[in-house]
């Protein structure tokens, strides 16, 4: 796994780089304090995870994240930030951002928040999810809907739209099929959903595929 930190705290970007290089599976991890250093280095690297900071001198982290979901979509970007607005929330996964995380956060929410986009798959914490549901929902954003959904409900919702069978998403997510059998139940209640088919929509509304 190559992750890429952007933070303009020198100091922050360190600590994070210390943290993260004991990560199982982690390969490589550049850290950088600029938005355009990190464009320079993807025009001859690779990345599978950028994390970024919302709030940076120059090119913000929005404007990033709009530039590497153009330019290089199978880059996943994971918003760190104390951030808590949920006006921004929205405006970062209108951006492309497949997960969004406070920097009160702790190690293992952050390390499994990497595994999840590094998978494919969205990640937002509680904290967040509770900040979206605070106002109305916009433009397909996560919301009131998409907030009542587990972690792993979205996970296997997601699998779902991307149609992998009941069999492959248990080998996938290290799990019984009675276990996703369940879930699949459980989100098309949830939801409201009459079949898989209710489902799939409602992960291409929620842009939880691509």
């Amino acid at each position: 796994m190559r992750l890429i930190l952007l933070d303009d705290h020198y100091l922050f970007g360190q600590s994070l780089y210390s943290l993260l290089i004991q990560m199982k599976g982690v390969q490589q991890i550049n850290v950088f304090r600029r938005a355009s250093e990190v464009l320079g280095y993807l025009t001859e690297n690779e990345a599978d995870v950028v994390i970024s900071d919302l709030q940076m001198p120059e090119m913000n982290g929005l404007e990033l994240t709009a530039k590497l979901h153009e330019q290089y979509p199978q880059i996943r970007v994971l918003i760190l930030t104390i951030d808590d607005e949920p006006y921004k929330i929205r405006q970062a996964v209108a951006a492309g951002a497949s997960g969004y995380l406070l920097k009160d956060t702790d190690k293992a929410e952050l390390e499994e928040a990497i595994q999840k986009l590094y998978q494919g798959l969205p990640y937002y914490s509680e904290k967040v999810l509770k900040l979206i549901t605070s106002e109305k929902n916009h433009n397909g954003l996560p919301g009131n809907e998409l907030s009542q959904l587990s972690n792993r409900e979205i996970d296997v919702l997601k699998l779902i739209a991307q149609e992998y069978s009941t069999n492959e998403i248990a080998e996938k997510l290290f799990v019984s099929v009675n276990t996703i059998e369940s879930h699949r139940k459980s989100l098309i209640k949830k939801l409201d959903a009459k079949n898989v088919v209710g489902l799939i929509k409602f992960a291409m509304r929620y842009k939880l595929v691509d």
